[in-house]
């Protein structure tokens, strides 16, 4: 009985380490190709949450300063405001950098909800 409960016990301490190892994530897309680790930013190597926009922000710049950046260039038709959205300049307002941007998963545009833009998040 003694011999069953430690086998039992090994299995599941394997088990256990084998799930928690399929379930790590690592460090993505351009942040990845810099060298970043979690703690980065994170601010720890074992994360639960994304990183806050203050985070994102130290280094990304303000909103301010990201909006001039993705500001279109060329606008074909000023009037079509489909065509020449601003991501980081919309009638919603500062968001949550993560709710666009990820690092563990393809990045996805929260104002593809209801628009239909040509562009996608990195």
């Amino acid at each position: 009985m003694k011999a069953s409960f430690l086998k039992l016990l090994m299995m599941l301490a394997v088990l256990g380490t084998s799930i928690s190892g399929a379930n790590a994530l690592t460090v993505g897309g351009p942040h990845a190709t810099m060298g970043f680790k979690c703690a980065d930013c994170h601010k720890t190597d074992a994360p639960q949450a994304g990183p806050t926009n203050e985070t994102c922000l130290s280094c990304h710049g303000s909103y301010e300063q990201l909006a001039a950046k993705t500001k279109p260039k060329h606008i074909a038709n000023p009037a079509d405001k489909e065509a020449h959205a601003n991501p980081h300049e919309s009638h919603m307002g500062p968001i949550n950098c993560t709710d666009c941007h990820r690092t563990h998963k393809p990045s996805e545009l929260v104002c593809g909800q209801c628009h239909t833009f040509d562009f996608v998040p990195k």
